[in-house]
């Protein structure tokens, strides 16, 4: 398959030495978030087939002889299934940017395909093994460039194996890390953690990782060691926050009423009515008929319709305003701004977006950046982290 095309971004190009790459790091299940699509998805098919089921048709008939036609139970069980529209390469971890440094003749590597004990719904330790392992093997100096959980783990790698940094490892860029934790893992119940991430491959200690009670003794405990590998290299620790509209709340009912309003209810009932006519002796023809017509209908509606729709809502707008409204701190709907704050890392805001704005597409939900943003605010981090691993060496 083809990457789709991508934007080509009108800026400086991106020049590193001989013998240096880019290797990013992926976040928490980063191969894995396509099937955040799949939950929404269920959620709008069963709105859809509960508002059709409230469509059964009642005729009034002289001399008390009324009569139901269960068309909406009818209409929900004909309903073709709606699919959200998912473009190769939506929802994974920095395959915009991969393939822009293809096009452009950056050197990079992607730990997720490199290294096959990589696994990130694995635990950070185990994670952290792996980048270690793939360091000590590779022959290139590399700038890492790590999201969300991936921080975590080359922390942790980086925090062990000292003789690396500064020789191997030459510069850090951590986008939206939750060093102190996040609150959304907080709320998930430990054993089920366990439960549902080994049934992906993963295990419950990956979620525990990340939070605030795990991340917090753990950045006291290595204050120092941290401190000494922030002197030794460049690092860049970017954020980004945002605030989501009240509105996302009951987003499939809302959708699924949009569709199924008092113009479809009267458009159908006249369908049934007609047919009725027709034959009021042949009820089973009337349904059949009338589900039919009642079906294009839906669908003409159907068609744009969801896009349109999707696009409002973030992929995180729920985590975010339970972040914002209830916890009162500013977060990309995952992780905190404050979460972010590495002791002796250059702290750096990057524009307004959520969790996924600056490593994924993640149409059709809102996309807060393009792509071509997207790779703007990568090479320039980068470019940021050289550039200063090239004045601490003059």
């Amino acid at each position: 398959m083809h990457p789709p095309p991508i934007e080509v971004i009108p800026a400086a190009p991106l020049i590193l030495d001989e013998g240096q790459e880019v290797l990013f790091v992926g976040g928490f299940m980063s191969e894995l978030y396509e099937e955040l699509s799949v939950n929404l998805e269920n959620e709008i098919n069963e709105a859809l087939q509960d508002a059709a089921r409230a469509l059964n048709v009642h005729i009034d008939l002289p001399f008390a002889r009324d009569i139901d036609i269960p068309i909406g139970d009818s209409i929900a069980n004909a309903l073709p299934r709606v699919d959200l529209p998912i473009e190769p390469g939506g929802f994974v971890t920095f395959y915009r940017q991969m393939r822009y440094f293809d096009e452009q003749g950056i050197a990079y590597q992607n730990l997720s395909v490199v290294s096959e004990p990589f696994d990130t719904s694995a635990s950070v330790k185990h994670n952290a093994a792996a980048l270690r392992s793939f360091l000590e093997s590779t022959n290139k100096q590399v700038i890492i460039v790590s999201h969300s959980k991936g921080s975590l783990d080359t922390l942790d790698a980086l925090l062990g194996a000292s003789e690396l940094v500064g020789t191997r490892v030459i510069g850090w860029v951590a986008i939206q890390a939750p060093f102190h934790g996040s609150p959304v893992a907080d709320s998930t119940f430990g054993p089920l953690n366990g439960f549902l991430l080994e049934a992906l491959g993963g295990n419950g200690q990956s979620v525990e990782d990340l939070k605030t009670k795990v991340r917090e003794p753990y950045m006291e405990a290595n204050k120092a060691r941290i401190e000494a590998l922030m002197a030794r290299i460049p690092v860049i620790s970017a954020y980004s926050t945002y605030e989501a509209s009240a509105g996302v709340t009951g987003f499939a009912g809302t959708f699924a009423s949009s569709i199924f309003d008092a113009g479809l209810v009267s458009e159908i009932s006249a369908i049934v009515v007609r047919n009725y006519r027709e034959t009021p002796r042949e009820i089973s023809r009337v349904v059949s008929a009338s589900t039919s017509a009642a079906i294009r209908l839906v669908r003409e509606r159907l068609a744009g319709a969801l896009h349109e729709a999707m696009a409002t809502i973030g992929l995180v707008d729920f985590t975010n305003l339970y972040m914002n409204d209830v916890l009162e701190l500013p977060n990309d709907g995952l992780v905190p701004q404050a979460s972010t704050e590495l002791p002796g890392a250059i702290p750096a805001e990057l524009a307004t977006g959520d969790h996924a704005s600056p490593v994924m597409d993640v149409d059709p939900y809102k996309n807060h950046w393009s792509a071509a943003e997207r790779n703007a605010v990568t090479v320039e981090l980068i470019r940021e982290v050289w550039r200063l691993t090239k004045t601490a060496t003059q």
